[in-house]
């Protein structure tokens, strides 16, 4: 960099920044953190770059100016938590002195070349999560327990088949929910009972796009409103194209979700073994270094020890839910910061469990029985499961994001 003109170096460091930025969006890295690792970069290499998100671009201004110098394309749909945590691990050494462009420059590279996990072990994390989640509902048929096994394999293979073809999220959550209602179908003429509405209902809560919801939220809460916005909306296509992948699967083969399917809970030691065997797998999705998943794992555990206690005293879903979720945000918090990690993913590791995945899909389906065959009774109940998931997903967001949002803005004031 030595015998450039400064006008080029300037400009290459901007660029230098810009991919980083990117790199850790496009990797699901909250937009806060980024914003803070672009303040870090800026003190590093002594320039004075402002970086401005949406949800499909990312622009670089200079301080006081409002002419953009660069722009660059992003797509934060992903979740790979290994390149956070490497290219972060650079970004934070700016804190301690001058960081040289090349630096910034390698560890971007570096962290693109870090693969997510292969493909046997994300389909090996689909089966033990699914399964951990319908012991965690009540299952108890070791035939239940298979069959859910077997969708979750399947679909978890076919999302990766269409990821490799350049297939979107969209069409991946939608081929693997559609392969778990098909599998669900299949148990429903197997004499199961209620208990085959966990075949299907189980592998499709896998898909659930916990990350993107909390990220869009931390959005809306620090007033990013357009990009929390887009968060969120994406999170709800998301949910679209599971539901609907489900419904279709399960009406191919003559079933749906049934009205009464189980939303038991296992005994306690079971339930906090399946909690931490499902946080394990989450975490395997996302790309978790190896060395860290006893973060979600811990903490899951004793979330749903809480959850436990707190639903035994008389809390409700709802109540419980919170409680357990504002301790993993209280605890995950600084941790997330401290080892580079996006807190999004990693705190909903940990609660994954709690998601009232049965009562949302069981309402869905409750819908469309209701179009066909009205009945005052059969709304009772669809009002009730949806009152029961949009006060639970309401109070597990806010449980996890609070801790954080003040976090944030405690260390925010305190390096002012």
């Amino acid at each position: 960099m030595t015998g450039a003109d400064p006008t080029t170096n300037r400009l290459r460091q901007y660029d230098a920044v810009l991919s980083a930025a990117a790199m850790l969006i496009d990797n699901g890295q909250s937009t806060e953190m980024t914003a803070t690792a672009v303040q870090r970069l800026d003190r590093g290499l002594g320039i004075d770059a402002v970086v401005e998100p949406t949800w499909s671009t990312l622009t670089l201004t200079a301080a006081g100016s409002r002419d953009i110098l660069r722009m660059v394309r992003v797509n934060p749909t992903a979740v790979n938590m290994r390149r956070v945590g490497t290219l972060m691990a650079v970004i934070d050494r700016a804190e301690d002195g001058p960081l040289a462009v090349d630096e910034v420059e390698a560890a971007v590279r570096q962290a693109a070349e870090l693969p997510v996990y292969g493909n046997a072990i994300f389909a090996a994390a689909c089966v033990t999560g699914a399964c951990a989640l319908s012991v965690i509902f009540g299952a108890t048929n070791p035939l239940v327990v298979l069959l859910v096994a077997v969708g979750a394999a399947l679909g978890g293979v076919l999302r990766r088949w269409l990821g490799a073809r350049g297939i979107g999220p969209l069409v991946q959550a939608f081929g693997a929910a559609l392969v778990a209602g098909a599998v669900g179908g299949v148990a429903g003429h197997l004499g199961l009972g209620a208990a085959a509405g966990l075949v299907a209902l189980c592998p499709a809560m896998v898909l659930v796009p916990g990350p993107h919801i909390l990220n869009g939220t931390l959005d809306v809460l620090n007033l990013r409103i357009p990009l929390g916005l887009a968060r969120l909306g994406f999170s709800g296509l998301l949910l679209a194209a599971i539901a609907g992948g489900l419904l279709l699967g399960l009406a191919a083969a003559g079933q749906t979700v049934a009205i009464n399917a189980p939303t038991g809970s296992a005994p306690w030691y079971l339930d906090l073994i399946a909690a931490g065997v499902a946080a394990a797998s989450y975490a395997a999705y996302w790309t978790v270094p190896w060395r860290m998943v006893v973060w979600p794992i811990g903490v899951g555990m004793a979330a749903h020890a809480l959850h436990w206690w707190a639903a035994n005293h008389g809390m409700g879903l709802a109540g419980s839910a919170f409680v357990a979720c504002l301790l993993v945000g209280i605890v995950l918090s600084p941790v997330a910061t401290r080892l580079r990690i996006p807190f999004a993913a990693i705190g909903f590791a940990s609660v994954v469990a709690l998601v009232p995945g049965v009562f949302a899909f069981r309402a869905l389906s409750g819908f469309v029985q209701f179009s066909r065959a009205p009945s005052t009774e059969l709304l009772t109940t669809i009002l009730s499961d949806a009152n029961q998931v949009v006060l639970t997903v309401a109070a597990m967001t806010l449980g996890l994001c609070i801790p954080k949002f003040v976090y944030l803005s405690v260390i925010g004031r305190s390096r002012k």
